[in-house]
């Protein structure tokens, strides 16, 4: 085996893109196409939207094979036939007349998405990096929250000038341009299937002493109650998308409520940053907790905040929450379960993930509709923090038994 410091970051800039590609832009910049389609084909928000429930649904399901997958076909193969499948999905948009069509669409573009998201590019990050492992899974990441932020407005400034249409065949594009390098650069899942070691792998003391893995079970105190745990994190995840109305219900502008969601996407970016390093340095256990504190004050700031400089930090800080779904989920599930378990566990905990978005997306929305305020929204996510600490601490305790 052969030792090669630039090619696992070459490898990073290539799931760099995938991220960018199939969170990013999938799913982030899809909230500027819900006002003019929905419009346009005399739908409601609600009907339309429901095409990504459905995209959500459908990545969380078909995650859970993707390992299973990869073990039995090549993934260039994989990655070939999923990225041309979203691509044509997500132009085929455009012809869209009906909700059926969207939704039929939906699924096709969320089934090709999970084959290049978050389980498979964990996997990835996993086989060509031992050292700055936290790192590299947050750069990747914090690709997917700045792509959704760069894109957003040009997708926008695009439906506005040439219509929504030209505005998925656009969108067709970026996704295309982001992938096709990993498309066309030769390489595997694991760095000593190409004649590699793993980034870090040489600096191992040799008189190191590697710890095997206890045996996997999914009905276990601790797997269920981290289970539940990325559930609850991934439900917050979801207010940000609220936040414009949430500004517009207290009095202030639409401006102020598109600087909200801003703040919130910029917080989604840096603290995907800082909780790799942090990871690193002192363990994902800290680091996660760290990012709870972090969006904990976000939401009592948001709660409280009687300025618009007030709501604006706590937009940013409610941004960390984005982190422990991206981040410190699939990192903690390595610290808990171990490397050779990961294949099974976090697609399991994947599922959870979108589960809980796909979920908490509607609920944000009744919440509202039902009692004519989002702060009972905001009191319920602090609710699921503090379950979600607990649930943190019982896993801990329990795979520490093993």
């Amino acid at each position: 085996m052969k030792t090669n410091n630039k090619k696992p970051w070459i490898i990073l800039a290539l799931c760099c893109g995938l991220a960018a590609s199939s969170i990013g832009v999938s799913i982030n910049s899809s909230g500027v196409f819900y006002t003019p389609v929905s419009e346009s084909l005399h739908m409601m928000r609600g009907t339309f939207s429901m095409h990504m429930t459905i995209f959500s649904l459908v990545t969380a399901i078909t995650s859970l094979f993707v390992p299973r997958l990869m073990e039995k076909f090549s993934y260039k193969m994989i990655l070939t036939v999923s990225v041309f499948t979203a691509v044509v999905s997500t132009g085929l948009m455009a012809l869209g007349n009906s909700a059926i069509v969207f939704y039929i669409l939906g699924a096709i573009r969320g089934m090709s998405t999970a084959m290049f998201s978050i389980v498979p590019l964990t996997l990835v990050i996993n086989g060509w990096f031992e050292k700055k492992h936290g790192l590299a899974t947050s750069i990747v990441f914090g690709f997917s929250g700045l792509a959704g932020s760069i894109c957003s407005p040009i997708l926008s400034s695009c439906i506005e000038t040439f219509g929504w249409q030209m505005g998925y065949i656009i969108k067709a594009i970026i996704l295309l341009c982001l992938c096709l390098p990993a498309v066309l650069y030769p390489f595997h899942v694991d760095a000593r299937d190409d004649g590699y070691l793993p980034y870090g792998y040489e600096e191992k003391k040799e008189n190191d002493v590697s710890v095997e893995s206890p045996t996997f079970h999914f009905i276990t105190v601790a797997f269920i109650s981290f289970f539940v745990f990325g559930l609850m994190c991934s439900c917050i995840t979801s207010v940000t998308q609220h936040l414009p109305g949430f500004a517009e219900s207290i009095g202030y502008s639409s401006v102020v409520g598109a600087s909200l969601l801003s703040a919130g996407m910029v917080g989604n970016i840096i603290s995907k940053l800082v909780i790799g390093t942090l990871s690193d340095h002192f363990g994902s256990i800290k680091a996660t907790i760290v990012m709870i504190i972090a969006n904990t004050l976000g939401i009592v700031m948001l709660m409280m905040g009687k300025s618009e400089f007030l709501l604006l930090v706590g937009a940013f800080l409610f941004g960390s929450c984005y982190s422990i779904g991206a981040v410190a989920l699939p990192l903690l599930t390595k610290h808990f379960f171990g490397s050779n378990n990961y294949a099974k566990a976090f697609p399991s905990i994947s599922f959870a993930s979108n589960l809980g978005a796909a979920i908490s997306l509607s609920m944000v929305g009744y919440i509202y509709d039902f009692f004519g305020s989002y702060i009972y929204a905001f009191m319920i996510a602090l609710i699921m923090i503090a379950l979600a600490v607990l649930l943190l601490a019982i896993t801990s305790t329990f795979t520490k038994q093993h």
